[in-house]
């Protein structure tokens, strides 16, 4: 992305007309204007251009699909983001906005048995630092060649000789590689533990059984679903599961291992069961994809999330250290079109509204204490995408619960289910926006995730985006209090930088306001919260609600003691039915006691809305999320002016929200 700075027009109008001049804009006015720019000038391609040292767009496509952000300031002073992209390309940025590319990070130095290991569905690497080890650990998913030296599954035991999306791991002393694949076949990769009751767990070198025409004697029909052996059945001898092909040892879900796993929980595809794709799938054993290293923040112990691809569900184990699974401690979190596991175990309550599929995927947790929650007693918020990310409705939901374990129940629509949904948006710019990582940054909060390239094609051509996350209270489905997080966004218009980048911050937030119009209420102005949803949960958007004027009004903020400013935006209305053209003044008043005026800023129609009508004179659609503004010069105020203007004909008008960043 170019850097950008104040356009020459811009800078020209601040010259010409600066602060403390008297009259400037003709016609003997006695009001100081103060000189701002307002988005006038556009670039070649018609967009509107802004100060990149203050603002962001999400309108630069850079990035890649299924975006992680590895936080790597504290070492590096980067951070860094991996994403489904060949051999696992790599950037680098310092403000989470603009991202230089800093080249691949797994495909070197690379045996030919780990590239064949690798050779297809490379995808979503997720990457965390272990303090103890200091050593970087991606997890990842990838198809491996078929071991021709095994053609025949089921034979003696011998489970099928192509496997999609086996779980791997590979490490590196440095962020952005090169990662070198973890090979369990060695040794001094395999970790035992011992545990509070004295018995021994963990993973034993080799200790999966790669030998066929192994028979279990012992093996019963009732034995099938207990998890006590992984096996095949053949003619009715029960063998015990083989796995002596070439990629086994790779795999960091040891194949016996994740065979019992899904057993025990009930997930199984007999011998003999086929796919649409053609390969056949032996009980218990089948693909993870879009794992999630997580450290709980409440114990310090780690867990590794992830999607079960049979059927299609996100699934938890505690994880004794990165490469070693402890799978007494391990669950199954969400099942596809379920609220809950429960529920799909008792086949009830089937259907999630906002879920068109039965796919869970691309898990991220996060931990939050809510004001009424004892410090270390907060909840787990396990955030997830849903539907096929080809198509417009891929979208991010949440499901809660009090440990990292679970069990997690998804949320309702009207409980702020969704935390990023485009669909509600309505947008004409953003399709698909979904499979995402969280930043967290003093107090504040990011979303990055992907979307769709090209709005009307869709399909695989994605790219990332960044929206700031905030947390709202409501009332869950048993009357009780509790905190959700929610998205403004997803956007597509220009944004503030966030404060650690740009140095200004909204001052205005949490700000009382007074307002003329006596009906209006104003507490939505300052809630730090953006109206971006047309058609949501109505329940929940009571949560985000816009303040209406039914005339023009002027609205105040009042600062406690002298405040520098930078910039005003005063956020549109999501309907088309309430929006403003046009704020004829703001007026700034100076530690001094003097005021200065900007006059007649105009939301941006050409940017932010589609006109119809013979004359251009009907708003058809309007982008949510979008702002008129003005930006100057640092000015100390202790009071803004705001004054709205309902157009002519139309009944009211909402403003989401207004901005002031300052310091």
């Amino acid at each position: 992305m170019k850097k950008k700075t104040l356009i020459a027009a811009g800078l020209a109008a601040l010259l010409a007309c600066s602060i403390g001049f008297a009259g400037c804009g003709g016609g003997g006015n006695e009001k100081q204007l103060l000189s701002a720019y307002r988005g006038e000038t556009k670039d070649a391609d018609g967009n509107m251009v802004y100060n990149t040292e203050l603002f962001y767009s999400n309108q630069v496509q850079q990035g890649y699909p299924d975006p992680q952000v590895l936080d790597d300031t504290a070492r590096s002073g980067y951070y860094y983001l991996f994403g489904t992209s060949g051999s696992f390309e790599c950037m680098r940025s310092k403000d989470l906005v603009n991202w230089e590319a800093v080249g691949p990070t797994f495909f070197q130095r690379q045996s030919d048995e780990v590239r064949k290991a690798t050779a297809s569905n490379l995808w979503a690497p997720e990457v965390i630092y272990d303090e103890e080890t200091e050593l970087y650990y991606m997890f990842f998913s990838a198809t491996p060649e078929a071991d021709a030296k095994y053609p025949d599954g089921n034979a003696a035991g011998i489970v099928n000789n192509s496997h999609m999306y086996n779980m791997y791991v590979a490490t590196s002393s440095e962020p952005d590689g090169p990662y070198t694949m973890v090979d369990f076949s060695l040794e001094e990769n395999c970790h035992t533990f011992e545990q509070a009751d004295g018995t021994v767990a963990g993973r034993v070198h080799n200790g999966y059984n790669t030998q066929a025409g192994v028979v279990l004697d012992e093996m019963t029909k009732e034995d099938e679903l207990t998890g006590k052996y992984a096996y095949t059945e053949v003619d009715g001898v029960y063998y015990e599961a083989a796995f002596p092909h070439y990629y086994a040892k790779f795999c960091l879900f040891a194949p016996d291992e994740l065979y019992k796993y899904n057993d025990r929980m009930g997930i199984t595809q007999k011998a003999g069961d086929s796919r649409t794709d053609g390969l056949v799938w032996n009980a218990g054993y089948f693909g993870n994809i879009d794992p999630h290293p997580y450290v709980d923040p409440v114990s310090g112990e780690r867990y590794l999330y992830c999607n079960m691809s049979r059927p299609t569900a996100i699934m938890v184990v505690h994880m004794f250290d990165w490469l070693t699974p402890d799978w007494e401690n391990a669950a199954i979190c969400t099942m596809g079109n379920f609220f809950t596991v429960e529920d799909w175990r008792n086949n009830t309550n089937k259907g999630v509204s906002y879920e068109e599929s039965d796919c869970n995927e691309g898990p991220h947790v996060l931990y939050h204490e809510s004001a009424s929650q004892a410090e270390g007693e907060g909840s787990y918020y396990l955030t997830f995408s849903c539907n096929d990310y080809g198509k417009s409705n891929y979208c991010v939901a949440t499901a809660i619960a009090d440990s990292p374990l679970g069990p997690f129940r998804k949320l309702t629509e009207a409980e702020g289910g969704t935390v990023l949904r485009s669909m509600t948006t309505e947008s004409q710019t953003v399709s698909g926006a979904g499979h995402h990582s969280f930043v967290t940054r003093g107090d504040k909060q990011y979303i990055i995730y992907h979307r769709h390239i090209d709005y009307t094609a869709a399909g695989a051509a994605r790219y990332t985006a960044t929206d700031e996350l905030k947390w709202i209270t409501v009332e869950d489905i048993n009357g009780n209090l509790i905190d959700v997080p929610y998205t403004n966004g997803p956007t597509d218009s220009m944004q503030p930088l966030p404060e650690f980048v740009s140095g200004y911050k909204n001052v205005a937030e949490g700000m009382q306001v007074s307002c003329t119009d006596a009906d209006a209420d104003v507490s939505w102005m300052t809630d730090g919260l953006l109206s971006v949803h047309k058609t949501a949960d109505p329940t929940f958007m009571d949560y985000v609600r816009e303040t209406y004027i039914d005339e023009t009004a002027t609205f105040t903020l009042d600062f406690a003691s002298a405040t520098t400013i930078r910039a005003i935006l005063v956020y549109n209305s999501a309907f088309e039915t309430s929006v403003f053209y046009n704020i004829p003044e703001i007026e700034l008043t100076l530690a001094d006691g003097s005021k200065r005026y900007i006059r007649d800023i105009a939301f941006d129609t050409e940017q932010y809305c589609q006109m119809g009508g013979e004359f251009g004179e009907l708003l058809l659609y309007v982008k949510s999320g979008s702002a008129a503004f003005a930006e100057f010069y640092d000015i100390a105020v202790t009071s803004v002016k705001i004054t709205v203007e309902v157009p002519e004909g139309q009944d009211s008008v909402g403003i989401s929200e207004i901005r002031i960043l300052g310091k």
